[in-house]
């Protein structure tokens, strides 16, 4: 390889990287009245930060996870003894003399 050769390859990795490093880490702000953290940029932005499981990074998640997938399990239990109920009541039905 040349010396120019390797000067342009050189020139354009540093140019690749060059917009990666133009960008700040967000900060992580935390609200004292829900105590849910945020993620904030320097530009403005901001958004939700997540827990490394998907759900949001706020203390009353968890709590609140196990209600709604309990709920879930309760209502789908309902539905199945209501079907069996209606296909009962269809053979009871379809039956009668």
């Amino acid at each position: 390889m040349n010396r120019s050769a390797g000067w342009s390859a050189m020139a354009l990795l540093v140019l690749q990287a060059f917009p990666a490093t133009a960008l700040d880490r967000p900060v992580v702000w935390r609200d004292e009245d829900t105590g849910c953290a945020y993620l904030l940029t320097p530009q403005g932005g901001i958004s939700p930060r997540h827990r490394r499981d998907g759900s949001l990074d706020c203390p009353d998640v968890t709590a609140n996870t196990g209600v709604v997938e309990n709920m879930g399990r309760d209502i789908a239990r309902g539905l199945d003894a209501l079907q069996r109920e209606v296909e009962r009541l269809r053979e009871r039905y379809n039956n009668r003399p």
